[in-house]
């Protein structure tokens, strides 16, 4: 009787060991992504205010220089 009760006690505690590390892995994972989306946010701020300022009054009005000169 001991013998069994200890066998199912073991069952128990190792699912419940189980499912520690699977929540563990999720939290893991959860974090990562938080992340990378943060990272993605930013990437999109900064190609989409390089695509604002192209088009903007200021950029269209700019033209390339005849001649560059160089300071030595």
């Amino acid at each position: 009787m001991i013998l069994v009760l200890g066998l199912v006690y073991l069952t128990q505690a190792s699912g419940s060991a189980s499912y520690d590390y699977e929540a563990s892995e999720l939290n893991t994972k959860i974090s990562e992504l938080s992340t990378k989306k943060a990272d993605l946010e930013v990437e999109n701020a900064r190609l989409s205010s390089l695509e604002t300022v192209k088009s903007s009054d200021v950029a269209s009005t700019m033209a390339a220089p005849s001649a560059t000169e160089y300071a030595q």
